[in-house]
């Protein structure tokens, strides 16, 4: 489950770190992702830690296992960042909820796949830039 993609000519280092079956809706998931982004991995695991979402655990769990992955290889963690963290969903547990007068209706149980890129570079290609410093007016 793990992948460390060797540095082709540069000193860029990924680590990913995949986790299936999360039993979080997608949707719940993204939002916690959101906060993480392109963040410092223990910026991120902090945020984390603190957070009242309940996919912040599963998302957690995954950092830490990218983690021990990046200290297996002996790697230096105080560079790492978590540059890319894709949300897939996964299947759908399908149950029924019994109505009145002998209907009922479907309950979707969803689950989520996450995906999770650390870099140990501190240079990026999916940097944000500033459009103030670029020099561009757009007025």
């Amino acid at each position: 489950m793990e992948k460390v993609n060797p540095p082709a000519g540069g000193t860029n280092i990924e680590i990913i770190s995949r986790q299936r079956f999360v039993k979080n809706a997608p949707d719940k998931v993204r939002l916690a992702a959101g906060l993480i982004k392109n963040k410092k991995l223990d910026q991120a695991m902090d945020i984390l830690k603190f957070s009242n979402l309940s996919a912040a655990k599963p998302l957690l769990l995954n950092l830490k296992q990218a983690l021990s992955q990046a200290k297996d290889r002996d790697i230096p963690t105080e560079n790492l960042r978590v540059e890319i963290i894709k949300v897939d969903e996964g299947p759908k547990l399908k149950r029924r909820r019994i109505l009145h007068q002998g209907r009922s209706t479907a309950i979707l149980k969803r689950m989520a796949h996450i995906t999770v890129v650390l870099t140990a570079d501190g240079n990026s290609k999916h940097e944000i830039r500033n459009p103030k410093q670029s020099g561009s007016k757009k007025n």
